[in-house]
């Protein structure tokens, strides 16, 4: 299966096809890290710039890292024996260890490397509700 994937990649790319235009969850790998009182995301984004890339909590245990690779003009097709460097969108939405909050988050962008750090909730979250007693 795995040979014949390869094959059908190849002949996408001498058709001069662009056959994944959306990739999802794949191409970008992250490391997950618990530090202290934090969790830090480090995704390997090469050739990427930070305009490209789109960081959104969507909830207090879901991180969601969206990049856009635009693709630039060239000749169509022409000259091409391997075309696997697509264009379009790759989302990687990522699972925490440990509920985070908004509040405090930094993101950094270095050399093709994105780097998020959210600082985790803690434990007692919320106002305690006192309880009265019954007559």
């Amino acid at each position: 299966m795995h040979r014949r994937f390869h094959e059908m990649m190849a002949e996408a790319g001498r058709a001069g096809q662009q056959i994944l235009p959306v990739i999802r969850g794949v191409g970008i790998p992250v490391d997950v890290r618990e530090i202290e009182g934090e969790v830090v995301v480090v995704a390997d984004l090469p050739g990427m710039k930070s305009s490209d890339v789109t960081i959104r909590l969507t909830s207090p245990e879901t991180l969601r890292i969206t990049a856009r690779r635009r693709e630039v003009p060239e000749e169509a097709g022409e000259g091409y024996v391997i075309r696997e460097r697509v264009s379009g969108e790759m989302t990687r939405t990522v699972n925490l260890p440990a509920d985070v909050t908004d509040e405090g988050a930094s993101a950094a962008f270095r050399n093709g490397v994105l780097t998020v750090r959210l600082k985790k909730v803690s434990g007692e979250e919320g106002i305690e509700i006192p309880i009265g007693e019954e007559d």
